[in-house]
């Protein structure tokens, strides 16, 4: 089985599947569209990702885009696996 390259680099490589489409939808550059949300309001959404991490008592070794990609899969468990989506 072919494993995914965020999977294998989750500190460089950000999660983009089907849940993450599901949740985002398709943007024109998810790869930019994150950068420049992450660098936005002087860092503000990797400080937030950050801060969860250490309100979780996750070590440092998690990287900000692997707390992002917890909390869009968690988001997308609760707000759409009742609907049958392809990502659940």
């Amino acid at each position: 089985m072919k494993q995914c390259r965020s999977r294998k680099r989750p500190r460089l490589l950000p999660a983009y599947d089907q849940v993450v489409r599901c949740v985002l939808g398709r943007p024109k550059s998810f790869w930019l569209d994150l950068h420049g949300a992450l660098r936005a309001d002087d860092h503000a959404l990797h400080r937030d990702l950050t801060a969860l991490r250490h309100s979780a008592d996750l070590p440092a070794t998690v990287s900000a885009l692997r707390v992002c990609d917890v909390v869009l899969w968690m988001h997308h468990r609760t707000d759409h696996q009742r609907k049958g989506c392809i990502g659940t």
